[in-house]
C-alpha cells in the first residue's frame, strides 16, 4: 500500500476524484445493481406450478451469476490493473463532443415528427458538424447525407418515415 503525506493529499473534490480507482468504482456500482436485481428475483418463483423452471429461475442464477463476475472485477481492479478516474475521462473538448451529440439528437428526437426526417436529420447534422466545418459546407452537408438518407430508407428499404 503507497503511504501519502499531507502534501499528496488532494486540494480540492475534482483531485480526489481524479486520484480514485476507476475500475473499484464501476465494480461496486455494477455489484449494487446485481444485488439489487438479485434481491428482486425473490418475487418470482423459482419452480413451476406445473414440473420444470419458473419465471425465478433465470433472473437468480443470471443476477448470481453476475455478483460473483463483479467481486472478481473488483478484486482484480484492486491488485491488477489499476487505472485512475483521471486517466479515462475525457478532456474539454471530447466531452464537448460528447454534449453536442447529445444535444443534436434531444433535437432530432423532439423535432421528427413536427417538422419530417429531412428537417430533423439535417438539424441534427447541422449541430454537430458546425464546430468543425464552415457554415455554407455544414449546411450543404447535412442536407445531402439527410436527403440520400431518406431517399435509401424511402426509396429502396421502403420505410416510411416521417
Amino acid at each position: 500500500m503507497e503511504e501519502t503525506t499531507a502534501a499528496d493529499q488532494p486540494k480540492t473534490f475534482s483531485a480526489w476524484v481524479k486520484k480514485q480507482n476507476a475500475g473499484l468504482w464501476f465494480g461496486l456500482g455494477y455489484l449494487a445493481f446485481s444485488l439489487l436485481f438479485f434481491v428482486v428475483s425473490f418475487d418470482l418463483l423459482y419452480k413451476s406450478r406445473l414440473i420444470g423452471a419458473g419465471p425465478g429461475m433465470y433472473p437468480r442464477w443470471l443476477t448470481g451469476l453476475s455478483i460473483v463476475v463483479a467481486l472478481a472485477y473488483i478484486w482484480q481492479s484492486c491488485h491488477g490493473q489499476v487505472f485512475r478516474v483521471g486517466e479515462c475521462f475525457p478532456g474539454r473538448k471530447e466531452l464537448t463532443n460528447v454534449a453536442t451529440v447529445f444535444l443534436s439528437c434531444m433535437v432530432f428526437v423532439l423535432l421528427l415528427n413536427h417538422t419530417g426526417f429531412i428537417i430533423a436529420g439535417s438539424l441534427l447534422l447541422l449541430i454537430m458538424f458546425v464546430p468543425h466545418y464552415k457554415l455554407w459546407q455544414a449546411v450543404l452537408l447535412s442536407i445531402g447525407i439527410s436527403l440520400v438518407c431518406y431517399g435509401i430508407f424511402k426509396i429502396c428499404f421502403s420505410v416510411p418515415l416521417p
